[in-house]
């Protein structure tokens, strides 16, 4: 646990008395409260977040996330034997551990599928002159040729699920492995991830579409675009890192993204065709192109 205002470590947050009265502790470097946020409603926290406030983040990915990891017991080690009784014992105590943070994460990869899906469907009818013109073969026109909305949903949950992977995998192992941040942290893989997950915060405007109908390709792609600057500052917010290598990454695993998950997902629809998939990723690059020519919103 660290203070949120300096980052100093500190062994306790407060010290509680009969009656389940606390008292803050103060840190000894800066001699500020360690922690206010203890005190807190979930409410103030959450709109804190919204505002990005470093002292939120830091309560909850630091202190908050470390208390509740520290009830659970340790994961056993596979290199004792791995046997099905061990994978068993990590699962159970994994899906203990991270209950709350996986239920959030469903929730938001459900919205996130959903505005996928209908920004896809908009597109399909912004861009149809480009298609009938070129005879172009795009991934998601086939997708949602598909007849039933089971199979349209998978797709895209798909698409989501690789794209978030990729995201997740790259920024972990810059952090954690190239630049060694977190060695000093007993939980840094937690701490990234789960900063993320608060990044993603900003998916959860969306839900104002279920009341009124503004789901078009401009907001949902100013909304994309205020869901990347949250996860820069979160990180910088967390890590301490300077904005130039956190948007560099950023920028960095949204090309690598760009050119990973769309090719995967081509490939699948395809079934391995290798014609039909080379046709798909031709037609994905003549749509690239002809928004950039025409200058019809290259940013969507």
């Amino acid at each position: 646990m660290i203070c949120i205002n300096c980052g100093n470590h500190v062994d306790t947050l407060y010290v509680m008395y009969s009656g389940n009265h606390i008292r803050l502790t103060d840190c000894s470097n800066c001699h500020m409260v360690v922690d206010q946020y203890v005190e807190f409603d979930n409410v103030l926290l959450f709109i804190n977040l919204l505002l990005l406030k470093p002292d939120a983040y830091r309560h909850l990915v630091f202190n908050s996330l470390e208390m509740g990891l520290r009830d659970y017991p340790d994961y056993f080690d596979y290199s004792k034997g791995r046997t099905w009784l061990i994978y068993a014992y990590n699962w159970i105590i994994w899906l203990k551990k991270f209950d709350r943070l996986n239920r959030i994460w469903l929730l938001l990869i459900t919205f996130e599928v959903y505005l996928t899906w209908a920004t896809a469907e908009k597109k399909c009818g912004y861009y149809q002159n480009y298609v009938e013109t070129y005879n172009a073969k795009l991934i998601t026109y086939e997708a949602l040729s598909m007849r039933s909305p089971l199979y349209q949903y998978t797709f895209f949950a798909f698409y989501v699920l690789g794209d978030l992977t990729c995201l997740h995998k790259i920024v972990h192992y810059y952090l954690l492995r190239w630049s060694k941040w977190g060695s000093q942290y007993k939980y840094a893989k937690d701490i990234i991830s789960y900063t993320m997950l608060l990044s993603y915060g900003a998916k959860i405007f969306p839900i104002l579409m279920l009341i009124w109908p503004y789901d078009g390709l401009v907001s949902t792609s100013i909304i994309k675009w205020i869901a990347n600057i949250y996860i820069i500052e979160s990180l910088k917010i967390v890590t301490n890192k300077p904005y130039l290598e956190i948007v560099t990454l950023v920028c960095f695993v949204s090309l690598i993204r760009c050119v990973t998950v769309k090719p995967i997902m081509a490939f699948l629809i395809s079934k391995g065709n290798i014609t039909v998939f080379l046709s798909y990723l031709q037609g994905e690059l003549g749509l690239f192109k002809y928004r950039f020519l025409t200058k019809r919103d290259i940013f969507l």
